[in-house]
């Protein structure tokens, strides 16, 4: 082949290559000045709307709208409403909108999209993949979720793409239209089709001031590898990539999200997307703005993550109610009433949804929507207790029937004595054959630790209190492990960890010797071995007879918090007693938290999950929900010694945690504990940023419930019951009214030893404000309140042997901190409030 004819074929390859990536599209974004680009921008609205909507940007009609139903949704908040309007002569959108209910003024507006299949209920309701419309939704936007045309083309003129792009524009006239919202503005945010809707809506109309665009980034030539052929319409190839239609977005706040889970072909990869934004940064760049657009890449699969968008949306919309602070203490109060409001509905949610689920016979609860049966570690453990505090908290003439549950769990499940095993309630047998000694331990110290041991550090002793004595003693007759300190009840540092914590505090409960005995033996193994040998840090699981890990993994995530807040409580309770292993307890937690700190931290001092605990090597770097969960161990220990890095630790997290990071969490359970380990800290440690962090995490968490008052279907759901009782009881400070009704809005401010109330209410209202006491030493007789697994915090608690000057719409009367522990009456008329001072004498 002669030079030339080679040179020719180069320049033909070339030329072809660049035709097929859409180097050659006609309307490709090549503008450097901001004034060349708004040029550009015009031109390519006008053309994509000619290329989909018939020729020409269509004329509006007016919307002639009609409201199908309304169903008020209580416990967030807001209103639903289902609609229909006109967006062209002959054509109809359907959509379903969010509107709060009484907001403190009026509100911005969201577009939140669903993707193929999906439906616009779907969005407002939360459903699966859609959880993001009614995180919206209680967060106080307005928001409105449009169906989006699936297959069917209804004018021959126009595109599939057009028709769903004008439906959504109409939906954008509608919402911003409404009453209720504020500005002319909007946001947008959708997740693959609705991804790609919100691309174009976004692109075509600049009321549009942020935009999360999620599983959609990708190119022309990505969507012709096993796509549904949707997308396409002609022309399209011709004059964009889809880079360039976001390039119209420029210079407003864009996040594009794509999952490193997403597979191709048929899917949308990481790497594409990353060379797509590469050209959408170019456009950003013209403007001066590429800090306002963002690739978010996240570790899963084609779902919505959101991170990004929450600080990017409240900075262009705001921060509707009841979500931003107020000044005036009162509508502070007020404010923290409402959310409380919706956090106690939550818990109380829960507590109806899965009490409806009992089998009639047993009064026991299934594990799983899908298993019916009862596990000790699991039902028993994480959702029986918060069920029945739920009751002592919202519904006190509830417990009776849920005590028929403690009893019957007592009578059908023990195995081994009083040891309980898995049963089947359906069957009403044992799950399995065998009667496994660690299985029956493991279960029955979950269930003390999780569920009995917080059940009576909040309602005092009781039968759950009894029960987990009975537990306790048959666990340490029966410990099974062999080591040179004596028979202990597991080879594992979550067993040990569980039952640390378990029998400090019935040791301080009731001073009886062999909860200490019992306790300090399993510290011996741990800090005379397990430490000493390990350099430092527990494994998750060791063999004392061989003196050897047998799982050299420190899990930071959940297992591995137990063993270290029980050695913890363990050198504070042995300090209380005079021990005199106490000072070699301390001396090996100090080497344990020391290389915890040095090992196991990210730079803004939050866990790795895992650890290789002999080297302190991080095997898994993400940041575990359970962040807050082992700083409570190393927090009691420096209030314990005077550490003050062991303060510094839990400070720098808080300090750091309100990141958008740390907003996302892989399900209900794992937004439940997060938040509860911040509750524990922040009790603590009010920090501001900790503060603000859990006001943005509280939406996110409480949109998780469906509206049957189940949340994931699983026995974690208890789980998310307790947080949601302990975040109202924060925005109360400890105080309850009884009788609680959901129209109830009752919170409280403290500024030093004062706590000011407001409390209103829709319909009138007589009761009692019942103040909290202090638990960990009326109760369980610790030594002083060191933070805590499994605790309910206090907040404001009524000492009784003092006095208090109490102030109620303006007259004030002295009263005893016994009287407020028992009750103070209060009448509300209709729709009026009440202003409450209480302070120390």
């Amino acid at each position: 082949m002669s030079l030339l004819r080679l040179l020719m074929c180069l320049s033909l390859c070339g030329a072809m290559c660049a035709a097929a990536s859409g180097a050659q599209r006609a309307m490709r974004f090549r503008a450097s000045t901001p004034e060349r680009a708004r040029e550009w921008q015009a031109a390519a609205r006008e053309k994509l709307f000619s290329l989909m909507m018939g020729g020409a940007r269509p004329a509006p009609v007016p919307l002639d709208v009609e409201v199908l139903q309304h169903i008020e949704v209580s416990r967030g908040g807001y209103g639903l409403e289902e609609v229909t309007l006109q967006t062209l002569a002959d054509r109809r959108a359907h959509a379903w909108v969010a509107i709060p209910r009484a907001p403190r003024g009026k509100v911005p507006a969201v577009l939140a999209l669903h993707g193929h299949g999906g439906s616009g209920e779907q969005v407002v309701l939360g459903d699966g993949l859609y959880w993001y419309g009614r995180a919206l939704a209680e967060m106080g936007y307005a928001v409105i979720a449009p169906d989006i045309g699936s297959h069917d083309l209804q004018h021959d003129n126009w595109t599939l793409m057009g028709e769903r792009a004008w439906d959504a524009l109409c939906c954008v006239d509608y919402i911003l239209g409404r009453p209720e919202v504020a500005r002319k503005d909007i946001a947008v945010a959708g997740l693959s089709l609705g991804g790609e809707t919100a691309m174009y809506v976004a692109a075509l109309d600049e009321r549009v001031t942020v935009v999360d665009s999620s599983g959609w980034l990708t190119t022309v030539a990505n969507m012709k590898n096993r796509h549904c052929p949707c997308w396409q319409f002609p022309g399209l190839e011709d004059n964009f990539d889809f880079a360039d239609i976001f390039a119209c977005v420029a210079p407003r706040p864009l996040i594009c999200e794509i999952g490193e889970k997403e597979t191709a072909p048929g899917g949308f990869p990481a790497s594409i997307a990353r060379r797509a934004f590469g050209q959408i940064q170019r456009a950003y760049r013209a403007f001066d703005a590429e800090d306002r657009a963002v690739l978010d890449i996240h570790p899963e699969g084609h779902v919505f993550i959101g991170r990004e968008l929450w600080e990017p949306l409240r900075s262009a919309m705001g921060t509707p109610y009841p979500w931003r602070a107020s000044r005036s203490a009162d509508d502070e109060a007020l404010r923290r009433g409402e959310i409380a409001r919706r956090a106690f509905s939550r818990a109380l949610g829960v507590l109806d949804g899965w009490w409806a689920l009992r089998d009639p016979r047993t009064d026991l609860f299934p594990r799983r929507l899908d298993q019916n049966v009862w596990a000790p570690n699991d039902n028993a453990a994480d959702m029986l207790p918060f069920l029945y505090l739920t009751a002592h908290f919202l519904c006190p003439e509830r417990t009776s029937d849920i005590s028929r549950a403690l009893a019957s769990e007592r009578a059908l499940t023990n195995r081994l004595g009083v040891l309980p095993d898995w049963y089947d309630i359906a069957k009403g047998g044992f799950v399995h054959e065998d009667t496994d000694i660690r299985r029956l331990i493991f279960g029955a110290a979950e269930y003390c630790k999780d569920g009995l041991l917080p059940m009576t550090e909040v309602m005092d002793r009781g039968p759950w209190t009894e029960r987990m004595i009975e537990l306790v003693g048959a666990i340490f007759e029966r410990a099974p492990v062999k080591t040179d300190f004596g028979m202990l009840p597991a080879d594992d540092a979550e067993v040990n960890g569980d039952l640390l914590q378990v029998l400090c505090r019935l040791y301080a409960m009731t001073g009886e010797s062999d909860y200490l005995t019992w306790a300090e033996r399993i510290g011996d193994a741990y800090c005379l071995e397990v430490l000493p040998m390990n350099n430092g840090l527990p494994a998750h699981r060791w063999d004392f007879e061989g003196h050897r890990a047998t799982n050299d993994a420190l899990s930071l995530n959940d297992h591995g918090n137990e063993i270290v807040g029980g050695l913890s409580e363990l050198m504070v309770a042995s300090q209380a007693a005079g021990s005199e292993k106490a000072a070699a307890y301390a001396r090996a937690l100090k080497v344990m938290f020391d290389r915890l700190l040095e090992k196991g931290r990210n730079s803004d001092g939050i866990w790795f999950s895992l650890l290789k605990s002999s080297t302190g090597e991080v095997a898994n770097a993400q940041p575990p929900d359970t962040w807050g969960y082992a700083l409570t161990g190393a927090a009691t220990f420096g209030m314990a010694t005077g550490d003050q890095a062991m303060k510094g630790a839990v400070i720098k997290a808080l300090r750091n945690i309100d990141q958008p990071e740390y907003l996302h969490w892989r399900g209900a359970d794992s937004y439940a504990d997060a938040i509860e380990g911040a509750l524990l800290l922040l009790n603590r440690y009010p920090e501001r940023s900790g503060l603000r962090w859990l006001e943005k995490m509280l939406p996110l968490f409480l949109a998780r419930q469906r509206a049957d008052g189940i949340v994931e279907g699983w026995y974690g759901d208890g789980n998310y019951a307790r947080t949601a009782l302990m975040a109202g009881l924060y925005y109360t400070q400890g105080v309850m009214c009884r009788p609680w009704r959901d129209d109830l809005r009752f919170g409280a401010v403290r500024r030093g030893e004062e706590l000011h109330l407001t409390v209103a209410a829709d319909d009138a209202w007589r009761g009692r404000l019942v103040f909290d006491t202090q638990r960990h030493q009326r109760v369980v007789r610790l030594p002083f309140n060191y933070p805590r697994l499994n605790e309910f915090p206090e907040w404001f608690t009524a000492d009784p042997t003092r006095k208090y000057r109490l102030s109620i719409n303006g007259r004030e009367r002295i009263v005893s901190g016994a009287a407020l522990s028992r009750g103070i009456g209060l009448g509300l008329a209709a729709g009026r409030k009440a202003a409450v001072t209480v302070r120390p004498q």
